[in-house]
């Protein structure tokens, strides 16, 4: 009985004595895989800090102490009401923390950023991108990365950039345009009759100087655009005279082709509140490309919608059309898709990049509908005055 008895007790302590082992492993492997991500966490020179999914801040690295001068203790653990702070540190974190409203996810990214401004511990420009956390297998958000990153030097050194690309720019105009009246002069026979194969010489001198008076002015405009030192003058204007007015300013370049451009502007008396001169640049480049890129004696078709809030300007054309893999790229700077450069080689690949800037700056959007070989068709959305959405 006893014998029985002691290896029972033999066996119990051996079985606690295994399950005590392996728990001290699992503890050491958990301490482990803590200790490497710590050791990750801290050597990231961003700053990082990761919140619950009530955006109350659950560890922070060293990087963001260092970068934001708060103290871990003062971040975690501690909720931040994004309507009021109290003082300097919660107004610091609010910023960190609650995204702006007009905040928008990366196309195509499950992330968002937003940029803010800090004094202290001294002036600086601060990238904020958001990460949601999910749980893998109820998908259910439990809470956020935050990705600080100080961009200060990078925008002196944009803005240094961009302010050398704008001298150079306004330089480069001054005697292009003069050139550009030069060849008009003498096409207008003002130093004397030219024979035929003079004038198409000068003609060509004359589209060419055109060409890179263009390029330079859209350079001009792209640096304004990304320095955001567009003047805009937001006005409530008719938008059927303005869209008339750009239609006018296109017919003789469509002439040239034997293009024509066809109105369906029903809507009278409805006013949009946008500035015109810029506004006039986004559906001027849609326009043209819209003809650009037309056969020979085809049509453009321009429409004017009211779509709920929004007034909707669409240009549609039966050219060449827009492959679907080149589509997600249109509004990049300086892209060009493959069919279109076959068809014609020039262009600079701004147009659509700067189209879609002022319309956004507006409050509205740019959407399109293509196919590859079947033609485009553009559309501007913009608020219409009075409705949500209509201020900028």
């Amino acid at each position: 009985m006893y014998t029985l008895i002691t290896l029972v007790l033999i066996a119990t302590t051996l079985s606690l004595a295994i399950k005590n082992r392996r728990l001290r492993r699992a503890r050491e492997h958990v301490s482990n895989q803590f200790d490497e991500t710590t050791l990750i966490l801290e050597s990231l020179r961003d700053g990082l800090i990761e919140t619950d999914s009530q955006i109350v801040a659950t560890r922070v690295n060293r990087a963001a102490e260092n970068i934001l001068g708060i103290e871990a203790s003062q971040i975690v653990n501690r909720p931040i009401d994004p309507e009021k702070q109290s003082t300097e540190v919660d107004q610091t974190l609010a910023k960190v923390l609650y995204p702006p409203k007009d905040a928008k996810p990366e196309t195509g990214e499950q992330y968002y950023s937003y940029d803010i401004f800090l004094t202290r511990p001294k002036e600086m420009k601060l990238r904020i991108f958001t990460i949601p956390k999910t749980n893998p297998h109820s998908k259910i958000l439990t809470g956020y990365i935050k990705i600080i990153r100080d961009v200060t030097i990078e925008t002196v050194v944009e803005k240094h950039k961009s302010d050398l690309v704008s001298i150079v720019s306004h330089q480069l105009l001054t005697p292009l345009t003069g050139i550009k009246w030069i060849f008009k002069s003498l096409l207008d026979g003002d130093a004397g009759t030219l024979n035929p194969k003079q004038a198409e010489i000068i003609k060509k001198g004359m589209q060419a100087g055109e060409s890179t008076i263009s390029l330079v002015s859209d350079i001009l405009d792209v640096t304004k655009v990304e320095q955001a030192r567009f003047a805009y003058k937001m006005i409530p204007h008719d938008i059927v005279p303005f869209i008339r007015e750009i239609l006018n300013s296109r017919k003789e370049k469509a002439n040239v082709k034997n293009i024509n451009i066809q109105e369906q502007l029903g809507i009278s008396g409805k006013d949009v509140v946008f500035d015109k001169e810029r506004m006039s640049i986004a559906l001027g480049n849609i326009l043209d490309n819209a003809i650009d890129y037309s056969p020979v004696g085809g049509a453009v078709a321009v429409a004017l919608q009211t779509d709920g809030n929004n007034m909707n300007i669409s240009v549609s054309d039966k050219g060449i059309g827009i492959p679907a893999t080149d589509q997600e790229r249109l509004y990049s700077k300086f892209y060009r898709a493959e069919n279109a450069k076959r068809v014609r080689t020039s262009g600079t690949g701004l147009g659509l990049y700067l189209a879609k800037h002022i319309v956004d700056d507006h409050g509205g959007s740019v959407r399109v509908n293509s196919r590859e070989g079947e033609g485009s068709t553009f559309t501007i959305v913009l608020p219409i005055v009075g409705l949500p959405g209509a201020s900028i």
